[in-house]
């Protein structure tokens, strides 16, 4: 177990702060991938630091690490709104609009995990769109990209009823309306490497009764796959879950939360990018 101090400033959000620890803990291992690997759970708010599997060695040297004067403390980020064109044919879903998204952003940012790390808000039905942060010079680089039409200050960030032109970018009124499931079962890709079953659970167990959560771990490596299946006692509650949960932000990753399939699609290895196979 990692304790560390409590960030200075410029580290607004728990993305930036779980970014931080995975940063401090590659600068000992050589690899912010190896890094990932390791932590499995994380604390951002009262308290800071991380848990993580490393051998002997190595938790000495990182107990040498100076762990927040290395980053870079001029992020600066801010929180955006960014309107988009009607994507293509092809993007239907919310889980296919959220993987479109991410491929926007990366186009910015370089590559998807900061990508995927950034968004906290998506729009996908009467309005296409979704909230991020970033700093200036990357929001005015997004806005030029094909695709997008404005990229503007989020100014309802901090407000409790958030209202976005009339469509809550998260849930809309016609989202709620027509999401309807009929299975108990749900299929949850997206999730950080060190992402446990608890906090997965705790996550998911106020939409009712759960039966089960699964993470899929790697035989070998003994490691999270980055998904997992979620299965309540009734199709009401796994509904609730999926209109509630999809996009949600789980350990500083976007979740992207879908109807299990009877034989889900295989995983290599690796972080696992959505993809969402035809009924």
């Amino acid at each position: 177990m990692v304790l560390m101090a409590k960030p200075p400033e410029g580290f607004n959000s728990k993305p930036q702060i779980i970014d931080c620890y995975v940063n401090t803990l590659g600068t000992v291992l050589g690899s912010e991938k190896d890094a990932q690997m390791c932590i499995y759970d994380t604390s951002c708010d009262t308290h800071f630091g991380f848990c993580c599997h490393i051998d002997e060695q190595a938790s000495s040297e990182l107990a040498l690490v100076s762990c927040w004067e290395h980053q870079t403390l001029a992020w600066n980020t801010k929180h955006w709104l960014v309107r988009m064109d009607k994507p293509g044919i092809g993007v239907v879903t919310k889980a296919q609009m959220v993987d479109y998204y991410i491929q926007i952003l990366t186009k910015v940012l370089g590559n998807e995990k900061d990508a995927q790390m950034c968004i906290y808000h998506v729009s996908w039905q009467s309005q296409f769109g979704f909230c991020c942060e970033l700093d200036e010079e990357s929001a005015n680089e997004l806005a030029g990209v094909p695709g997008v039409l404005s990229v503007e200050l989020d100014k309802n960030f901090e407000s409790e009823n958030k209202d976005y032109g009339g469509n809550n970018l998260q849930n809309s009124t016609s989202a709620s309306e027509t999401t309807s499931i009929r299975t108990k079962k749900l299929f949850i890709t997206g999730l950080s490497f060190y992402t446990s079953e608890k906090t997965l659970r705790s996550h998911f167990e106020g939409f009712g009764e759960l039966v089960e959560v699964k993470i899929i771990m790697d035989k070998i490596s003994k490691r999270s796959k980055g998904y997992a299946f979620v299965e309540y006692t009734t199709k009401e509650a796994a509904s609730a879950a999926l209109k509630e949960m999809n996009g949600k932000i789980i350990n500083g990753w976007m979740i992207v939360v879908d109807v299990a399939k009877t034989k889900p699609q295989n995983f290599s290895g690796g972080h696992p990018r959505p993809t969402v196979q035809p009924e």
